[in-house]
């Protein structure tokens, strides 16, 4: 049998997860979710339950990679409408099925806001790669 390698094939879980950049004790993406309205939790939360379930992320609604600076981490974003706003929820890849959500954002035409969106969302990306945050795992409300 020399010529014979077992290999056990282990399937990918069949739905996304989705975690919270954590610095320390604070969570900045419940933050976020608190200051939302009822309106932008819902479309939140609903956009959290239907990508989680579509298996490649390149068919996520609203997906794309960010240009410029942002690229260099592999950053995202998803993007929802609430309360008559762009919001975006910017984040990075780790692990197989596993998506971690590092800020939460609205956008209007090249304006980002919270200021400097873009340059704290680099910064959390770089944090995580290197060790220096956590991550906390986000319950995907299922009743909306």
């Amino acid at each position: 049998m020399q010529n014979h390698i077992k290999v056990i094939p282990f399937p990918l879980p069949l739905y996304w997860s989705f975690f919270d950049y954590v610095e320390g004790i604070r969570n900045p993406i419940q933050d976020w979710y608190d200051d939302l309205s009822d309106d932008g939790r819902l479309g939140f939360n609903a956009l959290l339950k239907n990508t989680s379930k579509i298996k490649e992320h390149v068919n996520w609604t609203g997906f794309k990679y960010l240009k410029g600076e942002p690229k260099k981490e592999r950053i995202w974003q998803l993007d929802f409408i609430a309360d008559k706003r762009q919001y975006r929820m910017l984040g990075v890849f780790r692990g197989a099925k596993q998506a971690v959500l590092i800020l939460g954002c609205y956008h209007k035409g090249s304006v980002y806001t919270p200021h400097r969106a873009l340059e704290t969302a680099q910064k959390r990306a770089q944090a995580l790669r290197e060790g220096r945050a956590t991550t906390r795992g986000r319950e995907i409300k299922a009743d909306i």
